[in-house]
């Protein structure tokens, strides 16, 4: 039974009691009529000690609801807090991976964009100036993503002999290596290889398909 209703049930005890009481008074003496008061009034006192106990009972145990009540709406408030803050987490960091991930595809397009050939003059390996600007943005690629590896390949014309074109090809690669490195690159990204005379890109016999043939090509392993 609630609180509230069984001090409602006391006091009505209490009352009918009384009343039983006051009625009782033409049939007993005068005597026995004062007892009954006084039993009546102390039951009386009893019935609003029991009645006031009640109510704070009841007080109390409403301040205990609601004090659950507000810790639960904390928790749940707490919660949420913490499931927010962990989803803005989780998207900001998904941000940053999709920033970082466009950024490495942007430098991967722009490495693929560059000239990967680099000629040289007749029987020389020296890097011309103008392919220096082409190196220099293989060698950012390759400083920025130390996953990425090359091959340089070194190649020479016809005229010469077999084992002296295989030189001049490595030279030419050795060339571009040292470049890179200068530049920042780690040794460890670059491989030289030296085919000489012996992969042509252009079969004629003259200055101009010559010129096509001294050459260093850059490959990318992986990007």
């Amino acid at each position: 039974m609630p609180v509230g209703n069984l001090s409602k049930v006391i006091a009505s005890s209490v009352l009918v009691v009384f009343l039983a009481a006051c009625s009782s008074t033409g049939e007993t003496t005068d005597a026995t009529s004062s007892t009954q008061a006084a039993q009546a009034a102390q039951a009386a006192q009893a019935a609003q000690a029991a009645a006031d106990a009640a109510a704070l009972a009841e007080s109390q145990a409403l301040e205990e609801v609601q004090a659950e009540a507000a810790a639960q709406a904390a928790a749940e408030a707490t919660e949420q807090a913490a499931q927010e803050a962990a989803q803005q987490a989780a998207d900001e960091a998904a941000a940053v991976a999709q920033e970082l991930a466009q950024q490495q595809q942007q430098a991967q397009d722009a490495a693929q964009a560059l000239a990967h050939v680099i000629y040289f003059d007749f029987d020389q390996s020296t890097i011309k100036a103008e392919f220096r600007t082409a190196l220099n943005g293989h060698a950012a690629y390759l400083s920025q993503n130390p996953t990425a590896k090359i091959v340089l390949e070194g190649h020479a014309d016809e005229r010469g002999t077999r084992e002296y074109n295989i030189a001049l090809g490595e030279r030419r690669g050795n060339a571009v290596s040292r470049y890179l490195v200068v530049q920042g690159v780690s040794v460890d990204a670059i491989e030289v290889v030296s085919f000489g005379e012996e992969r042509p890109v252009n079969a004629g016999h003259d200055s101009a398909s010559w010129a096509e043939n001294r050459r260093v090509e850059i490959r990318y392993i992986n990007y």
